[in-house]
């Protein structure tokens, strides 16, 4: 082979080796145009996206130049290196009539794409920085709503306990004596003023206290929608006893603002309840329900024996005292007709935060009650089948110690976050 066809099977190599590094250029920007439509500008590959585009248009910079800087000849000997130098300066003066348009033009492509480049990179920060103020402010805003739905929250706590006092001054206003009763107290005697005016203390006392414990009953027994759904756990009891009726009615001690007796009058069951808070008897009568203010105690000595199917009390017995209590199981078994039962609920110091610190809470309770206290009161009273339920756990920190196989964290877990209440069952067998 003489110079001149080595010379020629160089010029094809040389002009493969350009076709095929054109190819692996073109090749690159289209995986990288690719990558940066499929990401966009959003996340953490947007980074990683602008530097991939300046490295590929710092490489693309490195070829655009064809036809200006010739082929290394080290490795050739001297005459080929020699005969080599004057091909390849022959055709790169021939070359560089149709090389020197499109190198302007590579450059000028160049150019416009790295400014491009740098104006979405500016974009995207634009972008990140707009959308850190945006969750910024945000996370403000539901801060104030937050802080708003608490004031609103207690608002509505405070109208209750007005409208409750409000209730009051209307209940002294009608109470006020007209002029021609003013003309008959003047002429009591003076030892019959001083008993009524110790009277009317004794009574606005009780009307203040009325109104205070709704306010109270409000603010921690919780909503009426989540009490009615908590006591529905009864209702299976009263319909397997078949109870309800006009000739087996229910009674209810300490009704309260009558969730128990609405849910029981939706049943269509007979029922009643007594309360010595004028104003939740108040409540109940607006609501249309049988309501009566008395006494627990005092009422049930006026029933007949065997009268009652059911007697229910929630949240009353911790109220009363040994011997009051004694009493009232007492009553309780003698007005229930056989096969009647008596279902109480009361808060469960089985609970520690319960029996330290959440039943103290109501000032008018008296004593917590174990329920295996309350279970060998009823059956000394003659009442049998008792049953206990343990009720209403703190569903999120009762669940700690679950995964674990740990027998003493399990008992704690029960101590602390376990039911808070109970209930008991008996029946007059």
């Amino acid at each position: 082979m003489n110079d001149f066809e080595q010379s020629e099977d160089y010029v094809k190599d040389l002009k493969r080796k350009i076709k095929k590094e054109a190819e692996k250029i073109s090749g690159n920007k289209i995986k990288e145009s690719g990558a940066l439509c499929k990401g966009g500008l959003s996340g953490s590959n947007t980074g990683t996206q602008s530097k991939n585009i300046y490295d590929f248009l710092s490489t693309a910079e490195q070829n655009s130049s064809i036809g200006v800087k010739p082929p290394s000849l080290e490795k050739l000997s001297f005459l080929r290196r020699a005969a080599y130098k004057r091909i390849i300066r022959f055709l790169f003066k021939a070359l560089r009539v149709i090389t020197l348009n499109q190198n302007q033009f590579n450059s000028s492509v160049l150019g416009i794409l790295r400014n491009h480049t740098e104006v979405i990179h500016d974009f995207e920060l634009k972008s990140s920085n707009d959308k850190t103020q945006f969750n910024t402010k945000l996370i403000e805003n539901h801060v104030q709503l937050k802080e708003l739905e608490s004031k609103i929250y207690y608002l509505e706590k405070n109208i209750g306990y007005l409208k409750n006092y409000i209730i009051q001054l209307n209940q002294k206003i009608d109470s006020l004596p007209d002029e021609s009763d003013i003309k008959v107290s003047a002429a009591i005697n003076s030892e019959k003023i001083r008993k009524n005016e110790i009277t009317s203390d004794v009574e606005k006392n009780n009307s203040d206290k009325d109104s205070l414990y709704v306010f109270l009953e409000d603010n921690l027994r919780g909503s009426r929608e989540e009490i009615r759904e908590l006591l529905k756990i009864y209702l299976p009891f009263l319909e397997k006893a078949g109870v309800g009726f006009k000739d087996s009615p229910i009674l209810d001690i300490g009704c309260g603002r009558g969730e128990w007796l609405q849910l029981l009058k939706e049943k269509n069951l007979n029922a009643t309840g007594i309360d010595i808070n004028k104003i939740m008897v108040r409540t109940c009568r607006d609501m249309g329900l049988n309501a009566i203010e008395e006494e627990a105690l005092s009422y049930l000595k006026t029933v007949k024996d065997s009268s009652m199917g059911a007697v229910t009390g929630f949240h009353i017995i911790e109220h009363y005292g040994f011997d009051h209590l004694i009493s009232l199981f007492k009553e309780l078994f003698r007005i229930l007709k056989p096969g009647g039962l008596a279902i109480l609920e009361t808060p469960n110091p089985n609970n520690i935060l319960v029996g330290s610190c959440n039943f103290y809470l109501d000032p008018t309770h008296n004593k917590p009650l174990p329920s295996l206290l309350v279970k060998l009161l009823l059956e000394t009273r003659g009442f049998g089948n008792i049953s206990i339920i343990n009720l209403h756990p703190n569903k999120e920190l009762s669940k700690i110690g679950e995964d674990t196989n740990s027998i003493n964290l399990k008992i704690l877990n029960d101590y602390f976050f376990g039911p808070q209440d109970y209930g008991i069952i008996g029946y007059k067998e």
